[in-house]
């Protein structure tokens, strides 16, 4: 804490223990305009006039600013306690003040504001998300325990993509770590079947979400309908980087044998899923390939959605 006095024209006149923005320079001498700015020198004026009437002292918190070594300014929040009182020794009528400074404080105040935003406005659009697929689902799903079956599975692929972005201080996620819940921990028997190769991408929070999503819609085609119904079925997910100059990468899904799909049915959610809502979310463009031999499904990943 430092204590310091102030004659009736906002001069500073003495210091004790002199801290933070105190300390960067002797301001004894000083007008307190050189340190404050308009509206804090409001602030503060309103507060010696209530200390003043009231005989009572007052607190205001100010923001300072000062200027360090390289030129360049610096801002300090100080918590200040005001009481009208006279220097004993010299019969300065003036203000005592005590200073605390508390601009970490409000830096951590500040940061968890935009926190709380953040998370406010994730939360929003993750309702946004589920109350589409849900809406989707339940439009082409045949009877109600098919709905509850496929809109579940969905549900459970957002959660588990927003565990990855919650495990990585809200960043987003590496592609391999999605992977991981999204393919190899919901059949965790066939790990041997599926190979991850290529780039590690990071992903931000938003390609996080549709990405799994894309990987939940092709790894549930390929357990229920497709080459995971199989012992020798494989699957390989492959990521390649585009050029400096054109950013971006593209992920390819590569499943043999091809078996049984539905996911290829022009009308099916799914195959929308794949081909228009997950693209438009990353910027990119998605294919969903059905040949004799295999599964092929390709997807652009937009630069903006890379860390």
């Amino acid at each position: 804490m430092t204590i310091f006095f102030q004659d009736l024209d906002g001069n500073f006149r003495w210091f004790v223990n002199p801290q933070s923005v105190w300390a960067a320079a002797d301001r004894t001498g000083t007008h307190q305009s050189a340190l404050f700015e308009e509206s804090a020198l409001d602030d503060l004026a309103a507060a010696k006039r209530e200390a003043e009437e009231s005989r009572k002292p007052q607190s205001v918190d100010v923001t300072a600013v000062s200027v360090d070594e390289a030129g360049r300014p610096e801002h300090w929040n100080l918590h200040l306690t005001i009481n009208r009182t006279r220097d004993q020794e010299n019969g300065v009528e003036g203000f005592i003040c005590s200073c605390i400074d508390v601009t970490e404080q409000k830096q951590r105040e500040r940061t968890l504001k935009n926190l709380l935003r953040e998370v406010s406005h994730r939360s929003k659009n993750m309702l946004a998300m589920v109350l589409s697929l849900s809406a989707q689902t339940a439009r082409v799903a045949p009877t109600k325990n098919e709905y509850i079956r496929r809109f579940t599975g969905r549900l459970q692929s957002l959660a588990r993509s927003q565990d990855v972005i919650t495990d990585s201080n809200w960043r987003g996620s590496s592609l391999f770590d999605l992977v991981q819940r999204q393919v190899r921990d919901v059949v965790p028997t066939a790990e041997a079947q599926i190979l991850f190769e290529g780039d590690n991408l990071e992903l931000g929070p938003n390609g996080t979400l549709h990405v799994g999503l894309a990987l939940h819609e092709l790894v549930t085609n390929a357990l229920v309908h497709g080459a995971l119904t199989l012992a020798n079925g494989k699957i390989v997910i492959s990521c390649r980087r585009a050029s400096a100059l054109e950013g971006g990468a593209t992920l390819t899904w590569t499943e043999t044998p091809r078996v049984h799909s539905p996911v290829s049915r022009p009308k099916s959610f799914g195959r929308t899923m794949l081909e228009r809502i997950v693209p438009a979310a990353v910027n990119g463009q998605g294919a969903l390939e059905i040949t004799d031999d295999a599964v092929i499904y390709s997807l652009s990943i937009a630069k903006s959605e890379i860390i």
